[in-house]
């Protein structure tokens, strides 16, 4: 029996991380469940995409954000109800969904010169035509990003272009009829500054099934340390560069694992024989390479800024997959880790230090903790648990969304009328 509520959603583009968890997790276990109907764009099919959203309870968008997007939105909000064959036709209701705040890009972020609006550390809005400035390891004044000369990656770095694209974005949040996103403090923004009508929350969701736990032998006895993510995670790192110095000297017999991202300092402060460097994958091969790493410790450094506060704690839900033992920055994107319990804290670089020590010191807690946070995740962050809540809001969305047309159903002609009429007007 097919399912009565239909879903719409674009996957067009490189795959990533953030496409995994947000259109991937959730609606393939719609899918597989028989909860819903789901037809995922991907670019190849123009003519078939656009009847399949017109006709759907639900348009699902990802971190949409331009002109055309805005007037999509807006042509949609625009249609009215229809009936046909004694069936009432509704346009579909419009989600947005993102599981970043887009508008506190940092400058260290390889998005920041196409999207990058705030200058750090004060947060202040750019005006066109300033220049950002940052210290140096000399404590020295010098220019990151100049406006209309900075390039990165190809892309010119314009302010007054990026602000404009921030309101745009913003208007498209404001004409959804549903923002779906991945933390609390996200949707407290979304409700008290850009002014989304109706926020949900759906952390991001992980499952055993989508990752391989195949561990390599072990033929040592070291601790395997394992950081993975991407260059703007710099902030996070270099605060704790001496920290990290001061361990691999006291723990020779560690290896420190990094997948993805690496600095030359880091190679100044960890000897190559415990360094270990695995270069960032496509996407389709992270989750057997995720479990491959072996790791014992799974490190989760995040610097308490207006863009981190936003995030989700997926890469503690990642490594308890594989019930390794994490030590994470005390924040607001960690207050799902009870410390001591599921996992360690840590505020300042000396905390840092002391909780390390202790997980490179002691195999039990490292069971414990893992097993611990292993459990917690199995029972609150997969998509056996969180989907049926996304599906209801959804449910809601389209609801209210109907009930909010009260004009009179706009009749939509049959053929055989519309050969009547025709003959009618060849007379």
């Amino acid at each position: 029996m097919t399912p009565k509520f239909f879903i719409w959603t674009a996957n067009q583009g490189k795959p990533n991380a953030c496409t995994w968890y947000r259109i991937t997790v959730p609606f393939a276990h719609l899918l597989q469940t028989g909860q819903a109907s789901i037809y995922e764009d991907v670019g190849g099919d123009p003519h078939g995409s656009n009847f399949a959203a017109m006709y759907s309870d639900i348009n699902h968008f990802w971190a949409v954000g331009s002109e055309d997007s805005l007037h999509r939105f807006r042509s949609i909000r625009r249609r009215g109800p229809g009936h046909r064959d004694g069936v009432d036709l509704y346009p579909p209701a419009l989600v947005y969904d993102i599981d970043d705040n887009a508008d506190f890009v940092h400058p260290f972020n390889m998005a920041f010169a196409a999207r990058g609006t705030r200058a750090y550390p004060d947060g202040h809005l750019l005006r066109p035509g300033e220049t950002l400035l940052h210290l140096n390891e000399k404590g020295e004044e010098e220019p990151l990003f100049i406006d209309q000369e900075t390039r990165e990656e190809g892309t010119l770095f314009d302010i007054a272009r990026n602000l404009h694209q921030m309101k745009v974005r913003h208007a498209i949040i404001r004409e959804a009829h549903g923002v779906t996103v991945s933390s609390p403090a996200l949707k407290s923004y979304m409700e008290n500054v850009i002014g989304a009508k109706s926020v949900y929350v759906f952390p991001n969701s992980v499952s055993l099934d989508h990752y391989e736990t195949i561990k390599a032998v072990r033929t040592d006895k070291r601790v395997r340390i394992l950081w993975q993510g991407g260059q703007s995670h710099l902030i996070d790192w270099y605060p704790l560069r001496n920290a990290v110095k001061a361990l691999a000297e006291k723990y020779p017999e560690t290896t420190w694992v990094l997948y993805g991202a690496t600095w030359d300092w880091i190679k100044d402060v960890i000897p190559p024989g415990q360094l270990e460097v695995h270069p960032w994958t496509a996407y389709e091969a992270y989750k057997l390479k995720r479990g491959l790493l072996n790791a014992d410790i799974n490190l989760c450094p995040l610097v308490d800024n207006a863009f981190n506060r936003c995030k989700s704690a997926i890469k503690w839900y990642e490594g308890s997959i594989f019930s390794e033992a994490t030590l994470a920055a005390r924040n607001i994107v960690h207050d799902e880790i009870e410390d001591g319990v599921t996992g360690l804290l840590y505020t300042t670089a000396d905390e840092f230090f002391e909780k390390l020590s202790l997980l490179i010191e002691d195999a039990g807690l490292r069971a414990r903790l893992g097993a611990a946070a292993h459990e917690w995740v199995l029972k609150n962050r997969t998509p056996e648990v969180t989907v049926p809540g996304l599906l209801a809001y959804y449910q809601e969305v389209r609801e209210r969304q109907k009930g909010s047309m009260t004009k009179p159903l706009i009749k939509t002609a049959t053929m055989d009328e519309i050969k009547k009429l025709t003959s009618v007007l060849q007379r």
